[in-house]
């Protein structure tokens, strides 16, 4: 995985909000507030092995972190969701770990003060 890659696209995320930045940070405490409900359910449906509940929150993960344009959460989000649609847990785990370390990098990004400026 490559850690210069840019958390999100910030290009992206001015675009969808018209460069509104107070509106661009509501949404990012919107998506910081439901991410932790969507990666429990998320491991929750690999332990259980749930693939309908693993798809469907996989896949809404997938939607909010597209529209804030975080490549790497919606790629990992959409390689989960796969797993669901295909009935196939196998790399579940570890896409899941590395799916908590990048939004763990964007909680830290966006916790810093200024970010909005980058």
């Amino acid at each position: 995985m490559d850690n210069n890659a840019p958390v999100f696209d910030m290009d992206h995320a001015r675009e969808i909000t018209d460069g509104d930045m107070e509106f661009l940070k509501e949404l990012i405490e919107i998506f910081r507030t439901d991410c932790p409900e969507k990666l429990a359910g998320i491991s929750r449906a690999i332990k259980e092995k749930n693939f309908k509940a693993l798809d469907e929150t996989a896949h809404s993960l997938k939607g909010s972190s597209g529209n804030l344009g975080l490549i790497r959460v919606y790629e990992l989000s959409w390689e989960i969701e796969k797993m669901g649609k295909a009935k196939n847990m196998e790399g579940a785990n570890k896409t899941f770990e590395q799916l908590e370390e990048e939004l763990e990098r964007f909680k830290n990004f966006v916790s810093k003060p200024g970010w909005e400026e980058k």
